[in-house]
């Protein structure tokens, strides 16, 4: 199974979800990631299912449900979904069958290759994540593949909202003690000035975390976040 929901989303409405790659396929071992941790971590671009075979299970989801039903179709794996080396193409071949706006939840940590970028033009609007401001910060929290370092992250990013056209959602996943002080926010702060998406989106731990430690910042974390991210 491939496509599940739709499920009610805070951000996206009644959201059909895409799976395209296997369970934990991801190229980060975030501390705070509900799916458990990424072990190994996998970095290599493959068809690890068939396209054609996935874009089939979206079809027949997308011909039970009535008109109204479904406010986005969203690719988003239980792992890094940019690692479907066909996903420019699933992508594509959606929007080409419904009139419904395509989202891509993503790291973003693979941004900084051209064909990644380009895989993701013709989404309505793509989710990437940015939890820290500096590469310290970066390899504690989402402590990714080591070649992909946050340089490349943060050069990514910018280089995709110098192309993109769409909408560009930065999420930010508040974890206390880590990236919820004054001097993190800053620092993060300063990066979204820089890239200029257009939404910054909020995110708490609530679900059980990979490391138990994990905690979401408190109301006064995340009201200094709302001031500085703004």
């Amino acid at each position: 199974m491939f496509v599940f929901g739709p499920v009610p989303s805070r951000r996206l409405g009644q959201s059909l979800g895409i799976d395209p790659i296997p369970p934990k396929t991801c190229n980060w071992n975030c501390v705070y990631c509900q799916l458990g941790r990424s072990v190994p971590l996998k970095n290599k671009r493959l068809e690890y299912f068939p396209r054609q075979q996935i874009l089939a299970e979206v079809k027949q989801a997308l011909s039970t449900h009535t008109s109204g039903e479904i406010d986005w179709v969203t690719f988003v794996g239980s792992g890094e979904p940019t690692l479907h080396a066909s996903l420019g193409w699933l992508i594509s071949q959606v929007k080409a069958v419904t009139d419904i706006p395509v989202a891509v939840i993503t790291n973003g940590a693979l941004l900084y290759q051209p064909e990644v970028r380009q895989a993701l033009y013709a989404a309505d609007a793509v989710l990437p994540t940015l939890d820290a401001g500096k590469e310290k910060l970066y390899r504690k929290i989402n402590r990714p593949w080591p070649m992909l370092t946050f340089e490349r992250l943060v050069n990514g990013l910018s280089a995709f909202r110098q192309e993109y056209t769409g909408k560009l959602w930065i999420e930010v996943m508040l974890v206390k003690g880590l990236n919820d002080t004054e001097e993190a926010l800053y620092e993060i702060a300063a990066l979204m000035h820089e890239i200029q998406p257009d939404q910054i989106h909020i995110n708490l731990p609530t679900r059980p975390p990979a490391e138990p430690w994990v905690q979401p910042t408190d109301e006064t974390g995340l009201q200094r976040a709302i001031e500085l991210l703004g």
